[in-house]
């Protein structure tokens, strides 16, 4: 039983094979390690590509936000130059006013003087009066009928004044129209831009949520590479010690075929010796010759 034991007991294995099985077994590992690394870094350039569209979409945005800003400006300018433009109506209209206050009074010395001419003529014709006393009328109708002209010509003036600034007035409204619709497309494009703007923040937010993800896959792919590097490093470091232990054994194997080999040499010339053959020649003839048995 003792010896049926023994002989079901495993050999040790010997240093090649240790060395054999730790250099695959440091392969094997490198090697699923290398894999995994392969999907993370899939993993992690998906990721990327995924985030490029992302900024893809935002970058037009952006130039749709920026394409309204200019559009925006270009309004807001255009506003603000009518309602200057208002602004200087009303006050050129505020200056002509003050000059048609003074229109009212004038029109009615206008017809003040008209009355006053006409009664004077009529009483220089309905009137018997001195030649002196005619004198003096005709030299006060012909200072009131200059007056008159003046006082007219200034007349004229004033309703042209009172024209323009009816004429003003239209001009204001138009400028203060044309404010409120350049008003109106600067609320639009704002209200437009603010509308893109909440779009652009949802997206950022995917953005940096792909960013993050993208560096925890490439985070964990350069650790997977590091423990890959350091199993080839073990899976060489094996390799050379098994071309040790390999170059080792080789060398015994030589020494004991040489020693062999010299072993059988020695045996060879031990054995087919001329002189030592022909003196056991001599002998077993002898032998024969006395009657005796060659013993080979």
């Amino acid at each position: 039983m003792a010896q049926k034991k023994n002989r079901n007991q495993q050999k040790p294995k010997s240093e090649i094979i240790l060395a054999e099985e730790r250099f695959q077994n440091c392969i094997v590992k490198r090697n699923a390690l290398n894999d995994e690394a392969r999907v993370l870094r899939d993993e992690r350039n998906a990721l990327h590509d995924q985030r490029s569209k992302v900024m893809e979409e935002i970058m037009k945005h952006r130039e749709a936000m920026k394409s309204n800003s200019k559009s925006k400006t270009k309004h807001q300018n255009a506003r603000n130059g009518a309602q200057e433009k208002a602004k200087k109506l009303i006050e050129l209209k505020q200056q002509k006013r003050e000059g048609t206050k003074a229109g009212k009074s004038m029109k009615d010395t206008v017809q003040a003087l008209h009355s006053e001419i006409l009664n004077l003529e009529k009483r220089r014709e309905t009137t018997e009066m001195s030649i002196a006393k005619e004198r003096e009328i005709m030299d006060k109708l012909a200072i009131l009928r200059r007056s008159l002209d003046d006082q007219e010509e200034v007349l004229l003036t004033q309703e042209h004044l009172d024209a323009e600034v009816s004429e003003l007035d239209v001009s204001i409204d138009t400028e203060f129209s044309k404010a409120d619709e350049e008003h109106k497309s600067v609320v639009d494009f704002a209200r437009l831009n603010k509308k893109i703007y909440k779009k652009v923040t949802t997206i950022m937010k995917e953005a940096s949520h792909l960013s993050t993800e993208a560096d925890k896959k490439h985070k964990e792919f350069v650790d997977c590479r590091k423990k890959a590097d350091n199993q080839h490093a073990k899976a060489m470091e094996m390799l050379d010690t098994l071309r040790t232990h390999k170059k080792t054994a080789s060398e015994e194997r030589q020494a004991r075929w040489q020693v062999v080999k010299d072993h059988r040499k020695n045996i060879k010339e031990e054995l087919y010796d001329p002189k030592k053959l022909e003196n056991v020649a001599d002998d077993a003839l002898q032998q024969l010759m006395s009657g005796g048995k060659i013993n080979l």
